[in-house]
């Protein structure tokens, strides 16, 4: 990987998307959206991104999540299938509405889940169910900390069409080992040890200790945090190599040089292990599992569970200045 080449990449992608995005919108959004493109190795066509935009807004009411400011993150992801943007839309619709008809609360949450639905038809009550039955076995393992930023990953996981029982005490397991060896507790360690249940829902031992060691040499040179946690389980499930970590750290501290990355270095690393995880995928021998072809959806998750976590922050904040 050419380092300062995907830093321009980036620097160039950010400015085109914050023109259109629009002044609302928070420059951590923007680089959430500037992520999603350069990672999937995508255009930014300004074109399909207004339209996108503004077939959400026609088709949603005032008070739908929709109108947030995560617009422009869901109109990003609308972009990638190359289909009619109202075809898209019309489609996200109805996935929404199965999800809804399934149990799962409307939602901005909801939304990320059903874009990492397929897009068959008939496939839509099956994935629904699947994940809510998934949902809820995660839900009697961990009662308070499962919530509807659980969607995305019950969406992801439930495909797998596992146990929902066995799938979500696997991922109590891998929670309370991972506990035990100094992660900190909360919702991004719950997405840790769900994403370590990708490849297979039996408990392995040597998963822990490998995302303790990726977690270990991350730490040490650019300060990971919790944010970080679900990332560190797709390097971990994808066996990435050390010598591959090392090409995040060195791609991390390049685009943590550009102003974008200034005050936001945790989204830089984020980015780096991102475009490498990309990078890998596309050669399945390379990671030990053929996953060239559902890598944009592993993406997706990840991207959106930033987008949400990046989205809640910019809440909190603008909610505790108006009370002071």
């Amino acid at each position: 990987m050419r380092l300062d080449t995907i830093r321009h990449e980036v620097e160039t992608t950010y400015d085109k998307v914050k023109s259109l995005a629009g002044w609302s919108v928070s420059k951590n959004v923007v680089l959430t959206i500037t992520s999603y493109y350069v990672t999937a190795e995508r255009e930014f066509n300004a074109v399909d991104f207004n339209r996108a935009m503004a077939a959400l807004k026609e088709r949603s009411g005032w008070f739908s999540p929709l109108r947030g400011h995560l617009l422009p993150m869901m109109a990003a992801f609308l972009t990638q299938s190359g289909n009619s943007v109202d075809e898209v839309v019309d489609r996200l619709m109805e996935k929404q509405r199965v999800l809804k008809q399934a149990g799962f609360r409307n939602s901005i949450h909801s939304y990320l889940a059903a874009i990492l639905m397929n897009d068959d038809a008939d496939l839509f009550e099956v994935e629904a169910e699947r994940a809510k039955k998934l949902y809820n076995a995660m839900k009697k393992q961990h009662f308070f900390l499962t919530s509807e930023d659980d969607y995305t990953y019950a969406m992801l996981l439930g495909k797998k069409g596992e146990d929902p029982e066995l799938h979500a005490k696997a991922m109590r397991n891998y929670y309370d080992a991972l506990r035990k060896e100094g992660f900190r507790a909360g919702n991004e360690l719950q997405w840790l040890s769900q994403v370590l249940t990708y490849t297979d829902i039996d408990f392995k031992s040597h998963l822990v200790q490998r995302a303790v060691r990726i977690f270990e040499m991350l730490g040490d040179d650019l300060k990971a945090m919790p944010v970080h946690y679900p990332m560190i389980g797709f390097l971990t499930v994808f066996d990435v190599e050390d010598g591959n970590i090392r090409e995040i750290i060195s791609l991390a501290k390049e685009l943590g040089q550009s102003k974008q990355f200034k005050w936001n270095r945790e989204m830089a690393l984020s980015l780096a292990c991102g475009i490498l995880l990309h990078h890998l995928t596309e050669s399945a021998d390379q990671v030990g599992v053929s996953m060239a072809a559902s890598v944009d959806m592993i993406i997706q998750a990840q991207q959106a569970v930033m987008a949400v976590t990046v989205a809640a922050v910019a809440t909190s904040s603008a909610h505790s200045a108006s009370n002071g």
